[in-house]
């Protein structure tokens, strides 16, 4: 929270937890209005993720897999085999892309 809001609403400013630090304040914000659902993913993938495409991604629930200015959307945490190698596949061509 913005200090000066905490001064003006007479409350304790608070800092986020430092995992979700390196979340884009202006993206969630967005998703949030627009009602994007955000999916919980493994560290691990996520780490994965991140490492390959050089940057933070944030992951929402979507029909299927996209990725677009740092959100990338799944249908579900769980995929299976072939939706596995599309976001790989995906994630190469982010890569190349770059």
């Amino acid at each position: 929270m913005n200090p000066i809001y905490a001064d003006i609403l007479d409350i304790v400013p608070l800092k986020l937890n430092s995992a979700f630090a390196h979340l884009d304040a202006k993206q969630s914000e967005l998703n949030t209005s627009i009602g994007v659902e955000q999916l919980k993913i493994s560290a691990r993938l996520l780490q994965d993720i991140e490492t390959a495409v050089g940057a933070t991604v944030e992951v929402v629930v979507g029909e299927d897999i996209q990725f677009t200015e740092g959100c990338l959307s799944l249908p579900s945490t769980q995929l299976s085999s072939a939706q596995k190698r599309v976001l790989w596949q995906l994630i190469w061509n982010q890569q190349n892309a770059n």
